[in-house]
């Protein structure tokens, strides 16, 4: 998540917010996250998902991005944003396009139009401090020649986002920004810009529709042009927050935060104080001052031992100003309750067996996992988050020859759970792969559930009850 946190310094130091705690333990989290992202980088120029060539265009595209907007906030290599540059300018046509040469650089139906890619990398290049050369104007006239011929709401996002980088007032700007203003679909007070395509993610549904109305929403207020359509594709990604704080996947989250914080950059400073009172059941919380100094702050008020059943919260604005809440509850529930999802109704499927649950101190345990895709179609990144039962210890022989074998793209471990992460999933081919946990202790312990889940889909997923299993 080191983009987000680029994203929300860059808002708390342009609205003065920053404090010196808050900034410092930002930069601590962006500071990793950057040596993190440089291990990215293919020998030889451009990124790649996990740092192995051949890099992608599109994903070279958006750490460009990324890295331009954190140069703003911490000290980036300007030789990296120049080498990055650089790499993609060398992989463009003479045509002035960039056309998809992986899965990663087309959307999510796939296809091979050159437009989509185009007008990313195009953006990422104007957005990093690169406009007055010929290799640009050449992507800038391919894009005006065939803008027209995009129907579909996340290349034409894309496209007036290149166009309004380059020039927010040129006619073709204009007409780029009327065209995507015309797809808006009401959705309550909101409005969002739908995708049949999907994104380079992999992103589908409704978020597909988060990614491209947060790029809708960015291009309009970059351009400061249809501002009523702006407010509504910002209430509108308001309204699809999670419980969480986030859009359900990182690139979503990105794309609405793009939006919300540059809508706040461009609006300036906000009047007037507000108390906020907040009562559940009846009992008060204590009360939330809202004033200039912390206006940009989220306040969070928790209720715990919550009864089952009908309760009521109330709120009580005093003052003036416009401010979103979101109201969220956490609840558990024995296993045996937890209702089995339809088969009909599943996307993926997740099915972990042990080869026994009874063994003594020093043993293993051999376990086979097998995950599919129960519809036709590819997940673009997927992730399996298999739980480890305390006082076992994973031997990752297996796990490394899996790689090895290209049956997954790659694994971590932590305290209680092996991630596993699958590229380009096809539901044509099921991933089955073995691992070994040795027991160390004597224990009747039960494993952590275990899930996987389409990353930039996340309500694609499906989980697995826990086993116990019984160390003498």
């Amino acid at each position: 998540m080191t983009f987000p946190n680029v994203l929300v310094l860059n808002y708390l130091k342009s609205t003065k917010q920053a404090s010196p705690e808050i900034q410092i333990k930002a930069e601590n989290y962006i500071a990793l996250g950057y040596q993190r992202l440089l291990t990215f980088e293919v020998q030889g120029g451009g990124f790649s998902l996990y740092g192995r060539a051949p890099a992608t265009v599109m994903l070279s595209a958006k750490g460009l991005l990324e890295f331009g907007d954190m140069a703003k906030v911490y000290p980036v290599d300007p030789a990296l944003i120049t080498r990055t540059r650089n790499w993609l300018l060398a992989q463009q046509k003479s045509d002035g396009t960039w056309t998809p040469t992986s899965g990663w650089d087309a959307p999510a139906s796939g296809g091979s139009d050159a437009l989509p890619l185009t007008a990313y990398v195009t953006w990422a290049i104007l957005e990093s401090g690169l406009k007055d050369d010929a290799r640009v104007s050449r992507a800038i006239a391919y894009i005006k020649e065939n803008a027209a011929r995009a129907t579909d709401g996340y290349t034409m996002a894309m496209v007036a986002n290149a166009l309004v980088a380059y020039d927010p007032n040129d006619a073709m700007t204009r007409d780029a920004l009327a065209r995507l203003n015309a797809i808006q679909v009401a959705d309550g007070d909101g409005a969002y810009y739908p995708t049949r395509i999907g994104s380079f993610t992999g992103a589908y549904g409704v978020y597909g529709n988060i990614e491209t109305t947060g790029l809708a929403a960015y291009a309009f207020i970059r351009a400061r042009q249809y501002p009523e359509a702006a407010q509504r594709a910002l209430t509108y990604l308001v309204q699809k927050k999670d419980p969480r704080g986030t859009w359900g996947s990182t690139q979503a989250t990105i794309l609405a935060l793009r939006a919300l914080i540059q809508s706040v950059i461009e609006a300036g400073e906000t009047s007037g104080d507000a108390t906020v009172r907040v009562a559940f059941n009846g009992a008060q919380a204590k009360p939330i001052v809202i004033n200039k100094e912390n206006a940009g702050v989220m306040q969070i008020i928790t209720f715990d031992d919550i009864n089952p059943g009908t309760n009521r919260i109330a709120f009580q604005v005093e003052g003036k100003g416009a401010l979103a809440y979101q109201v969220s509850a956490n609840y558990y529930l024995p296993w045996q309750s937890v209702p089995p999802v339809a088969e009909k109704d599943k996307l993926v499927d997740i099915q972990v067996r042990y080869d026994r649950t009874a063994l003594a101190v020093n043993d293993e345990v051999r376990v086979t996992a097998t995950v599919r895709l129960t519809k036709d179609g590819t997940a673009r990144m997927s992730i399996i988050d298999l739980g480890i039962p305390p006082g076992f210890i994973v031997q990752s022989e297996d796990l490394e020859a899996a790689v090895r074998a290209k049956t997954i793209a790659r694994y971590e471990l932590t305290g209680r759970q092996i991630i596993i992460y699958l590229e380009e999933f096809d539901s044509k081919k099921p991933i089955t792969f073995n691992y070994r946990l040795k027991a160390k202790f004597p224990l009747r312990a039960q494993t952590p559930s275990s899930t996987t889940y389409d990353y930039y889909n996340p309500s694609t997923t499906s989980t697995q009850a826990p086993t116990t299993l019984t160390v003498k």
